[in-house]
């Protein structure tokens, strides 16, 4: 939210506790908009911490043979 100060990092666990903190608490399939400050996406809340991954935080997957980045794991699996 506006002002916060607190590290965030780049996992699913530490995104969803630090949401948390800031009660942002919903049922899995609900719809939601995105609480990063500016942001006007809406997802369903199970996609939240994903969404802030890669839109936000840039947290990138990498393969260990070729060096190539994406955004998402499956992306990765699909390579």
């Amino acid at each position: 939210g506006p002002g916060c100060t607190l590290p965030l990092e780049g996992t699913t666990t530490s995104i969803l506790y630090h949401l948390h903190l800031h009660n942002h608490v919903h049922k899995q399939f609900e719809s939601v908009y995105c609480p990063w400050t500016g942001c006007v996406d809406e997802m369903l809340w199970r996609n939240v911490a994903c969404h802030v991954k890669e839109k936000h935080l840039g947290v990138k997957v990498q393969c260990e043979k070729c060096g190539k980045r994406y955004m998402r794991k499956e992306s990765l699996t699909a390579h």
